[in-house]
This record gives C-alpha cells, sequence and structure tokens, in this order.
C-alpha cells in the first residue's frame, strides 16, 4: 500500500500521459521509466534550469543557502538593540 505520508496523486489529461509516455522513452531509451518517475525528473530539471538562471541574474537560491545583504542585517541588528523602545519612543 502507498505510503500517504511521502507521496502524493496528481491527475493528467489523456494527451499529457500520453506526451509524459513519449517523454520517458525518450529520456532512457533502452529501459522503461515510470510516469511518476518521468514527472519528478521533468520537475527537477525544470527547477534545476530555474535556479541556473536565477544565479546567473544575481540571486541566490535555497540550493546555495540565503544570505541576506550586508544592509538588512545591520538594520536588524541597530534595531535589536533598541529593546524597549516603541515606535522610536521610550
Amino acid at each position: 500500500m502507498t505510503d500517504k505520508t511521502k507521496y502524493s496523486n496528481i491527475s493528467v489529461s489523456k494527451e499529457t500521459y500520453s506526451s509524459l509516455q513519449k517523454l520517458s522513452k525518450e529520456i532512457l531509451p533502452n529501459a522503461s521509466l515510470s510516469i511518476s518517475k518521468t514527472v519528478t525528473y521533468l520537475v527537477d530539471c525544470k527547477i534545476k534550469e530555474s535556479n541556473e538562471y536565477l544565479r546567473s541574474q544575481g540571486y541566490q537560491t535555497e540550493e546555495i543557502g540565503f544570505t541576506p545583504p550586508k544592509k538588512i542585517i545591520d538594520w536588524v541588528i541597530n534595531n535589536t538593540n533598541n529593546k524597549g523602545e516603541k515606535n522610536g519612543k521610550k
């Protein structure tokens, strides 16, 4: 029985299912790749492609970890030292 804590089900049109069957044969021509593995492969490729694009544009991705800009870090540090102040007043 399927472990419902690890897996979910999706529904696709018959046309999409047919396309997935064709793609599964293109991805691994000499082996059979399940439709779920085909979907997983395609999603992973798209995420990798998206992360590479974001990095090329100067963005940090979850994949490499995110560090806020120094300006934001400094602002947080400066504003956490003002405990007890409310709206700039004591």
